[in-house]
């Protein structure tokens, strides 16, 4: 825990406060066995505060922002070029379960339709509302189609889908914050570690022989 504290102590600080790194001794006896420093497992509890605070957050917004997210994450990812012109937020009663759609090429000839279920936390979406979703696909004439939700999804689920002619994609609240974090939305960059290593060729190759690289590096004119 003490390890944990001192990375949030650094993640907390500011200008004003710097916070000065232990003695090397200290640093060597606070990491954990094995070929991973325990600063690796550090990052990793981070990352898992980041995730659950993401869908913490998501809880506290509108079910619209939920869907306008959604969207976001998806043209983040490459879908309708990557372009938020592609993307279209439906969210209106009778929609037949598409919150939104995404056109896949500039003339819409191929569609992506999103429906954006935002539950209370350990509610599963159950297995109808994927079958009428896969229906309305079908009306739709869609030929794919994600559900994202910020809790799980039923048992069976999954094995519904891969059933299907026409591809429909889960995504489930720990995935949804997890591609957030990769794709920058929502969340921005607080500090940057480098963490570096023995580079063991360097010490493999002569002095002499490092001199003669380094000339022949030298002699030939970048183009």
């Amino acid at each position: 825990m003490s390890m944990i504290a001192d990375f949030q102590r650094l993640m907390q600080a500011t200008e004003e406060t710097p916070v000065l790194p232990p003695p090397p001794r200290l640093q060597v006896a606070a990491m954990s066995p094995g070929p991973e420093p325990g600063f690796a497992v550090l990052i990793r509890n981070a990352h898992a505060a980041l995730v659950e605070e993401l869908i913490a957050r998501i809880h506290a917004q509108r079910p619209e922002f939920f869907e306008d997210l959604v969207l976001d994450v998806l043209v983040a990812m490459g879908y309708g070029n990557g372009k938020r012109d592609f993307s279209q937020r439906l969210g209106r009663t009778g929609d037949g379960g598409i919150d939104g759609m995404i056109a896949l090429d500039a003339l819409g000839l191929d569609w992506l339709c999103v429906q954006a279920k935002r539950l209370r936390p350990g509610n599963p979406v159950p297995i109808s509302e994927v079958r009428d979703f896969a229906g309305s696909l079908e009306a739709r004439h869609a030929g794919k189609g994600v559900f994202v939700t910020t809790t799980h999804f039923s048992p069976g689920a999954s094995d519904f889908c891969a059933q299907l002619s026409r591809r429909v994609v889960l995504i489930d609240g720990s995935q949804l914050a997890n591609l957030m974090v990769h794709h920058g939305i929502g969340v921005k960059v607080k500090e940057s570690f480098v963490l570096k290593r023995i580079d063991p060729d360097y010490f493999s190759i002569p002095p002499s022989s490092r001199i003669e690289e380094t000339i022949s590096a030298s002699s030939h004119p970048r183009r």
